[in-house]
């Protein structure tokens, strides 16, 4: 997944106005006037970035928090831990999205 740093070119741990100068950078670059071949394709790029931008400078905490929330989904599906349960020969893996820990017990009458 492409992130908005990603696009305009500027490492994510940069400051505020270092990536509002990489912003400002990359619509001069993408503008359809620099690029006439490439206008329906840069129309939807930079309205895309456009908005993107009115929410980041507003709050770039929010965006941030959404971009991991994205790149976690993407690599393990779901939010939660693994569990294991290991019974003879019998295993038994579940994701679990409980957020907090808990207690497994097993009873069995002979």
């Amino acid at each position: 997944m492409k992130s908005f740093y990603d696009i305009i070119s500027i490492e994510e741990s940069a400051q505020f106005e270092d990536v509002k100068k990489a912003y400002f950078r990359f619509l001069r670059k993408e503008h359809p006037d620099k690029n006439p071949g490439k206008q329906d394709s840069n129309s939807e790029l930079l309205k895309a970035v456009g908005q993107i931008w009115e929410q980041f400078k507003e709050n770039r905490q929010i965006y941030d928090s959404w971009l991991r929330e994205q790149r976690l989904r993407e690599t393990q599906g779901t939010i939660g831990e693994t569990i294991e349960l290991a019974y003879g020969d019998n295993d038994i893996d579940e994701i679990c999205r409980c957020g907090a820990d808990f207690n497994l017990t097993l009873e069995e009458d002979f």
